[in-house]
């Protein structure tokens, strides 16, 4: 992971289209944790390897780019073929935080990732009603 640039640091919250962004350029992993617990209290290679078999619906940790298809599809069932996350996501931005980076060994090598915690759905919801017009 050497010459990374704009780093996010632990701690931080970040935009998930820029934590895309900065997976792309330097070809690094972005695991996204839906579960607080499991974040804050596991390794990402042991999690990597334990959920890779379940259903991307039921896994608490999904590398970014399946969470987007993942996302996407969700959003086309429910809105229809014209759904776009990264639209949606644009308009209504969604921040992670940056719980951990570091490097981990994989079949091909050491590969440079980034674990993120993203808040849940709940606090997501209050946000939404948070920004939605007419409420006090």
């Amino acid at each position: 992971m050497t010459g990374m640039t704009d780093m996010p640091a632990p701690g931080e919250q970040i935009d998930l289209l820029k934590l895309k962004e900065i997976r792309q350029r330097e070809r690094i992993n972005v695991y996204l944790y839906m579960d607080e617990e499991i974040a804050k209290t596991s390794n990402v290679a042991d999690d990597v390897e334990k959920y890779r078999l379940i259903d991307m619906d039921f896994r608490p940790v999904l590398e970014i780019e399946d969470w987007l298809k993942n996302m996407q599809k969700h959003m086309k069932q429910i809105e229809g073929p014209g759904a776009n996350i990264e639209k949606m996501l644009k308009e209504q931005p969604l921040s992670a935080e940056i719980l951990e980076i570091g490097t981990m060994q994989t079949a091909v090598g050491p590969r440079g990732y980034i674990k993120a915690l993203l808040p849940y759905l709940d606090e997501m919801e209050e946000m939404e009603v948070r920004k939605a017009t007419g409420f006090k």
